[in-house]
């Protein structure tokens, strides 16, 4: 089993260089001592030759020293006959060695990016050459098993490509090489060699890798064959790095775009200390990659200030916790895979010297890499800790300075609305919709998508579609913002504790809109929803509705603003903003926005029900019933139910078709399984028919007879329900107006026919027994002159007299222009202190009176209030279209002080 040893970038050089020599004094021992320098060469000769010439051409030094390692390799399997048995032999059998071991060797002598496995794979294949020939070799090798911590003396300066000038560091990743990130390194060199796009940035959180792959994509760039850059230029805004003993400033950092540009210049011209202007005038027409790394730690603007400035030759190469913005394509990097994550955890280890880390079971290692994020600094820190010294199960409890270094600088530029967010996100501890946010805050859309956007530049949040529905996202912390804020910023309890509030009166009231939408799908308050994705939407609507019967109509809007922000393909943001809109008395608007929603319902339900409320709103507010009828049509061939039936019903009744508007409010009657409130509309209805089917018949055709039957009938379905202990007043008052039709129905001969002497006599009583609910309809105003005309007919009997005089006069004692049965009957709907109005049937105007006129005033007090008062009064002669002037005015009862 080959031995493992601690290898950087130092300790290949001298195995590797140890190696080369032994080959060379090979070749010079068995080869060159016997053989002249062309024919030992062969097709290599002219190319060592001309670098030895080029290097001074000093004969002393042997031709063997400018050959490359596998140029000399080969020259001495070709001349193996020349060579000991047993070397030949060795040098045959490990040709295979050299693939690996010749690009490896390239990579650290020329100051390249070194790979997974270089050197593992550099120590296995030095230990294949075991014969007496690799002595060099041997003792190089036993050195770095005995000395993990020997550092041999190193020229670390980057080899300048011949094609390209640059400045590009050393990587830092040379013990494990870049793991896990091929397919990325190789998605952005495409970018930069393709030029399609003039800035790329690579985003992800804080240790997730960005400088690393910027570097190795730097490289490629660098020796790829079609390099289309003439020089490539980086510099690092890099201040604090981490290591296992805390954050440590880094000495002599570039720390803004002035110092940047002058590090910059300094590639081209020793000492460089111009301005951005200047650096534009030395980079105008070459063909430029502009690297900086760390973006974050400078303003914004100051990059686009530099990206102005500089010529269009320039491609630039960013990477940033952030982001500059528009002008970039970015490439966002997460988190290692997990299996790479093992695979650098192990090699990291291993290079370190804590072999017992690497050897761990993969249960474990998995465990140690989730608490670790899968973060590459994570890794690092972490393996770095231990090698220190540090406890390793503590220092997975105490990440606190690793997190605040990933994160703080992020966190420390977002704004409050934002920050906010991130609160939300972690007293929520799961991942939510854009749209619940929306409903969860009470932020504006637009300051949700610019505090969106700024966590996902900053790698604070991560966005992934839903499971539910892909076409909706889901926005989730990441990882590290999550450990952030419970170690390092934890908000406080009383605002974790007002978010979950806020989330469970949000959850209730998304149960009771199913439980409303199963008990009534056709109420006003019900807002249907497509799936759980439109429920945030729903939410608001609600609140609008809820608010808007408040009267608070420009509130109420704006939560329908901000629903169809969210949402603006839904439906049920037309239709609820129609259904205000109409309540506001803004019929066109009403109808633009219905007729919207109409072409965004699917067929079926959906348009049914925008149907349904279309009706209502063209029936009541448009006053256009006919056009109303159509709508209400389909909404009750696909509903069937009591309220489609009442509506349509209702709109037939407008129409006066009276018989077919009774038979679907009958069946919507019969439809309502408990009788609460739908059925009490609905009975109101039904006896709304019948009175306005009698003031039909008795004004339009002039059949009082038939009239007062049908009037009667109102009045009865009313009572009936009255008498059961209902109280309605919106049904009282219906069945009021029935009884009020039906006395002037039945006196409009000027006698009570005898026939209806039972019925008159059964109403009054009804009427005096619910007085004090019927007082308070509007519709009693008219019943003292109703009252009295029955009074007055002729054929009236005793008895219904009695209740006559007792209805008027609420004492029992009759006046004496009762008595005599002059004047009219009527009550004061408005008093002013020197004079009032009488309202009266016979008077749509109202009948004026002053003070002067009305008996006993004096007597009453001068702070009585005869608003409400019943009177009796008579009436001056007056001019048709004047206002009718009362001549004496007698109060009957009311009137308070």
């Amino acid at each position: 089993m080959i031995k493992h040893a601690r290898m950087t970038r130092s300790r290949l050089y001298v195995l590797i260089d140890s190696f080369e020599s032994d080959l060379r004094r090979v070749m010079i021992r068995y080869i060159l001592d016997h053989l002249p320098e062309d024919e030992a060469l062969g097709p290599n000769f002219k190319k060592a030759n001309d670098r030895r010439e080029d290097d001074g051409g000093d004969a002393d030094v042997s031709i063997a020293e400018y050959l490359d390692l596998r140029e000399c390799y080969d020259i001495l399997n070709r001349h193996r006959e020349s060579l000991p048995s047993e070397l030949g032999r060795e040098l045959r059998a490990n040709t295979v060695h050299m693939d690996t071991l010749v690009p490896i060797r390239n990579r650290v002598m020329h100051g390249r990016p070194l790979q997974e496995g270089d050197a593992g794979n550099a120590i296995s294949a030095t230990n294949a050459f075991t014969s007496r020939f690799w002595q060099s070799t041997r003792e190089t090798l036993q050195h770095l098993y005995d000395d993990p911590d020997w550092e041999p003396a190193f020229g670390a300066a980057v080899t300048q490509s011949d094609k390209v000038l640059h400045n590009l560091p050393l990587p830092e990743f040379d013990e494990t090489g870049l793991v896990g990130r091929s397919e990325d390194c190789k998605t952005i060199v495409d970018h930069l060699l393709r030029r399609r796009e003039n800035m790329i940035t690579i985003t992800g959180e804080g240790g997730i890798g960005k400088t690393a792959l910027a570097l190795q994509a730097a490289y490629s760039v660098l020796d790829a064959p079609n390099v289309p850059y003439e020089c490539i230029l980086w510099v690092s805004l890099k201040t604090e790095r981490l290591t296992a003993n805390g954050v440590e400033t880094i000495v002599g950092a570039v720390r803004d775009i002035t110092g940047a540009v002058h590090q910059l210049g300094r590639v081209i011209i020793d000492e460089f200390s111009g301005s951005v202007s200047e650096l534009a005038e030395m980079l105008d027409g070459v063909e430029t990659l502009l690297i900086i790394d760390n973006l974050e730690t400078v303003d914004g603007g100051e990059i686009v200030t530099l990206y102005e400035s500089l010529p269009d030759t320039v491609t630039y190469l960013l990477t940033s916790r952030i982001g500059v913005g528009q002008l970039e394509r970015r490439v966002r990097l997460g988190p290692l895979r997990e299996k790479d994550a093992a695979n650098l955890f192990r090699s990291f280890s291993r290079a370190r010297g804590v072999d017992w880390m690497a050897q761990l079971k993969p249960e474990t290692v998995s465990q140690v890499l989730s608490r670790l994020r899968y973060s590459p600094l994570a890794v690092r820190w972490y393996v770095l800790s231990v090698e220190a010294g540090a406890q390793p199960n503590l220092k997975l409890l105490q990440q606190e300075e690793l997190i605040n270094f990933c994160v703080r600088s992020v966190y420390d530029k977002l704004s409050e609305v934002t920050q906010r967010l991130l609160v939300v996100l972690f007293s929520l501890e799961r991942e939510v919709t854009f749209d619940e946010l929306a409903i969860l805050t009470e932020n504006s859309i637009d300051e949700l998508r610019r505090g969106v956007q700024s966590l996902v530049s900053g790698s604070m949040v991560a966005v992934s579609p839903s499971p539910e529905n892909p076409l909706v996202s889901e926005i989730g912390l990441t990882e590290a913002a999550r450990h952030f804020l419970a170690s390092v910023e934890p908000p406080r309890t009383t605002e974790i504790n007002q978010i979950i509030s806020r989330e469970q009166e949000i959850r209730r009231g998304e149960e009771l809109r199913r439980a409303d939408e199963a008990q009534r799908k056709l109420a006003p308050a019900v807002v249907h929803v497509r799936g759980p994705h439109d429920e945030p939407t729903a939410h608001l609507l609600r609140m609008a509705l809820n608010i808007s019967t408040r009267q608070n109509l420009d509130k109420a809007r704006e939560y329908v603003v901000k629903a169809r922000q969210l949402n603006p393909e839904f439906w049920e943001v037309d239709r609820v903003d129609a259904f205000l809109l109409s309540t506001a008395g803004k019929v066109d608007q009403a109808t633009a926005s219905y007729n919207s929603a109409l072409r965004k319902a699917s067929p079926g339900k959906e348009r049914a029900v925008v149907c349904h409320f279309m009706a209502g709103h063209l029936a009541r507010k448009a006053h256009d019933p006919s056009a109303a009828l159509s709508y209400a049509k389909e909404a009750h061939d696909h509903f069937d139910t009591a309220e489609t039936s009442h509506l349509l019903g209702t709109i037939l009744l407008w129409q006066r078709e009276y018989e077919k508007a009774q038979e679907f409010l009958v069946e919507a009657l019969e439809g309502v399984e408990e009788k609460g409130k739908l059925y009490r509309i609905i009975l109101t209805s039904l006896i709304d028919s019948w009175r306005r089917w009698a003031e039909h018949l008795l004004e339009k055709d002039l059949r009082p007879i038939e009239a007062a039957h049908k009037a009667h009938t109102a009045f009865t379905l009313g009572v009936q329900e009255l008498r059961k202990g209902t109280y309605d007043l919106r049904l009282a008052a219906g069945a009021l107006e029935g009884a009020n039709v039906f006395m002037r129905a039945a006196t409009m001969t000027g006698a009570l026919p005898s026939s209806f002497e039972g019925q008159m006599y059964v109403l009054l009583r009804d009427v005096e027994a619910h007085v004090e609910l019927f007082e308070k309809c509007r519709a009693w105003a008219y019943v003292p002159g109703y009252v009295g005309k029955v009074f007055r007919s002729k054929n009236t009997s005793e008895r219904i007299q009695k209740i006559c005089a007792a209805l008027v006069d609420g004492s029992g004692v009759q006046s004496e222009d009762m008595d005599n049965r002059e004047g009219f009957s009527g009550r004061i709907s408005g008093w002013l202190g020197r004079y009032g109005f009488i309202s009266h049937p016979d008077f749509p105007n109202d009948v004026f009176f002053p003070a002067s006129v009305v008996r006993d005033l004096a007597a009453r007090g001068e702070e009585i209030d005869l608003a409400g008062a019943q009177v009796r009064f008579g009436i001056d002669e007056y001019e048709t279209g004047a206002r009718p002037r009362a001549s004496w005015v007698v109060i009957l009862s009311g009137g308070v002080k």
